[in-house]
C-alpha cells in the first residue's frame, strides 16, 4: 500500500468501487496488487502464474464487490479471494502434471511479466526463475507472503504488518527466519527479483481494460443516479435502493437453485396422497410434503448465503451434508410412520402383493437416491477439486 494511502483512505475507494467507480478501483488495484500477487507467487511460486491469478482475483473482486457489507472487511476479503484461487490453481497444475507427460522445455520462451498485460515491462531469466522458485520453496509457508512482500513494499516493515494484518514484531520474526533459511547472494539476489517482478503499471491497466467484460449489471447506475436526484439524501436513497436490488437478486437465485426440488417434492407428495388410506395419512402426508419444500427452500438459501459470504466452496459440502441427512430423516424415518397403517392394512388383505410392492419400493429408493444424491455428491466433490 502507497505511503500515503491510509486505512481510511482505502476504504473510502472501496465504498467508491462498489458503486460503480471504476477510477477508484484503478487505485484500489495499485494499492493492493503487490499484496496479492506477492501471495499468489507465495503459494504457487510462478511469477507469470501468480499474475495471472491476481488478475482473476481483482476482477472477481469488482464482479462481487457489492457483496462485501463492511468496507473495512476489504483486505481480509482480498487476501482469501486470492488465497483460495492460488490454491484451487496449484492444485489443477499438480494434477496435470501426474496426468501429463513432462514436455521439452519450453520455458526457455521469455516470460512476459505482465502475464496477460500484452506489454512486458521486464524479462526474467530462466536462471532467475529457477533461483525464485528454489528460494521460495525452502521458506516456510508463513514466512513466504512476509519476505514476497516486504520486498515488494519497499522494504517497509510497517506496510508490510498493516496489508497482512500482523503485528511489526511477528513480522519482523518471520523476516529473521528467513534471512536465516536464506544466507549471503541468495537472498539478495531473491530481493532483487522480487522487486524487479512486482507489478507495474501495465498489470493495473490489463485488469482496468478486462473490466467491462468481468463487470455484470450492477446497482453501481442505480445508486449513482439516485445520489444525484437526491442532493443530500442520495446516499440513503442509493443505498436503499442498492440494498433493495440486491435483495432481488438473492430472492432470485434462490428461486432458480430452489425451484427443481420444489417441484419434485411437490409432484411426488401429489403421487403419495392420490393414494392415500385415508383423511388422516392425506393429511399427514401434506406435512411430510410441506416439510419436504421447506428442506429444499433452507438449503438454497445456505447455498446463496455461502457464496455472498466467503468465495471458499467448501462450505457447501456441510450445506449439502445437512440437505441428504433432512431428506434421509424425511424419507426413512417420517414417511415409514405415516405409510405403516397402510402397508398393515395391504399385509392382511394380500400380503405376497404386499411384500413384492415393498421389494419393488426399495429398489426404486436405492436406485433414485443413488442417482440423485450419489450423482449430486460425486459433482459437488469434482466442482471443489477441479
Amino acid at each position: 500500500m502507497p505511503a500515503m494511502l491510509q486505512a481510511h483512505d482505502l476504504e473510502a475507494l472501496v465504498a467508491a468501487a462498489a458503486s460503480g467507480d471504476a477510477e477508484a478501483f484503478a487505485h484500489v488495484i495499485g494499492a493492493t496488487s503487490g499484496l496479492v500477487t506477492s501471495i499468489a507467487l507465495a503459494i504457487v511460486r510462478d511469477v507469470d502464474m501468480s499474475q495471472d491469478i491476481a488478475q482473476d482475483v481483482f476482477l472477481s473482486a469488482w464482479r462481487d464487490l457489492q457483496k462485501l457489507r463492511n468496507p473495512g472487511s476489504f483486505l481480509p476479503w482480498l487476501r482469501q479471494i486470492t488465497r483460495n484461487r492460488a490454491h484451487h490453481v496449484l492444485r489443477g497444475r499438480m494434477r496435470a502434471r501426474r496426468w501429463m507427460m513432462q514436455l521439452p522445455d519450453d520455458r526457455q520462451v521469455e516470460a512476459i511479466v505482465d502475464g496477460r498485460a500484452g506489454v512486458a515491462e521486464r524479462l526474467l531469466a530462466n536462471e532467475e526463475r529457477e533461483i525464485l522458485r528454489e528460494a521460495l520453496a525452502a521458506l516456510p509457508d508463513e514466512t513466504r507472503e512476509v519476505l514476497t512482500l516486504y520486498y515488494r513494499e519497499g522494504q517497509s516493515v510497517a506496510q508490510v504488518a498493516e496489508l497482512l494484518d500482523l503485528s511489526e514484531d511477528a513480522v519482523k520474526k518471520r523476516l529473521s527466519r528467513a534471512r536465516a533459511t536464506l544466507r549471503g547472494t541468495l537472498l539478495q539476489r531473491l530481493g532483487d527479483t522480487l522487486g524487479a517482478t512486482a507489478p507495474g503499471a501495465t498489470f493495473a491497466a490489463a485488469v482496468m481494460a478486462a473490466l467491462p467484460l468481468a463487470a455484470p449489471v450492477t446497482t453501481s447506475a442505480i445508486t449513482v443516479t439516485a445520489s444525484k436526484a437526491a442532493g443530500t439524501g442520495g446516499v440513503a436513497a442509493g443505498s436503499f435502493w442498492a440494498w433493495l436490488v440486491w435483495l432481488f437478486t438473492a430472492v432470485a437465485a434462490v428461486f432458480v437453485t430452489a425451484i427443481v426440488g420444489v417441484l419434485g417434492v411437490v409432484l411426488g407428495g401429489r403421487v403419495l396422497s392420490g393414494q392415500a388410506h385415508d383423511d388422516q395419512e392425506r393429511r399427514a402426508l401434506r406435512r411430510f410434503k410441506y416439510a419436504g419444500v421447506a428442506t429444499v427452500i433452507v438449503t438454497a438459501i445456505g447455498f446463496e448465503v455461502r457464496s455472498r459470504v466467503t468465495q471458499s466452496d467448501w462450505p457447501d459440502l456441510l450445506v449439502f451434508a445437512g440437505f441428504t441427512l433432512a431428506l434421509a430423516t424425511l424419507h426413512f424415518v417420517w414417511l415409514p410412520r405415516i405409510l405403516r397403517r397402510r402397508f398393515e392394512a395391504e399385509m392382511r388383505e394380500n400380503p405376497i402383493r404386499a411384500l413384492a410392492e415393498r421389494r419393488r419400493e426399495r429398489r426404486g429408493t436405492i436406485i433414485g437416491w443413488t442417482l440423485g444424491l450419489g450423482g449430486a455428491w460425486v459433482g459437488l466433490v469434482l466442482k471443489l477439486w477441479l
